[in-house]
């Protein structure tokens, strides 16, 4: 089974993300800020990320910045799942190398697409 990391701060936004991509047939790990989804990366690499984008402790520009620093972690698919909506935003998530930028309230459906669009690419 693929592995999909959930990382945001919040709790409940966590959980109902990793339900819903283990509900699509994923196994998933979760996280609640950059630094801790960097541990668990580096532990065992999964197949995507999905970040928030305001989180304590490292962000998910930051993370994914330091995704694509990283040699073995280069071309980790990145969603990025934000309540900013800004073109700003949007386009600081594009220039960190970030794959997929969504906002909140996310239709589960586009965000599925997207994840098995990415995936096929990998």
């Amino acid at each position: 089974r693929q592995v999909a990391l959930a990382v945001d701060d919040s709790l409940s936004a966590r959980r109902s993300l990793a339900q819903f991509v283990q509900d699509a047939g994923f196994e998933v790990r979760t996280a609640r800020d950059g630094l801790e989804a960097i541990e668990i990366i580096n532990g065992k690499r999964p197949d995507i990320v999905l970040a928030d984008l305001e989180m304590p402790r490292m962000n998910g520009l930051e993370l994914a910045a330091h995704l694509r620093a990283n040699q073995t972690t280069r071309d980790l698919p990145v969603i990025m799942i934000t309540s900013r909506s800004t073109d700003k935003h949007r386009r600081e998530a594009e220039a960190m190398g970030v794959n997929v930028y969504l906002t909140k309230p996310f239709a589960e459906d586009e965000l599925l697409g997207h994840i098995k669009k990415l995936l096929r690419q990998a």
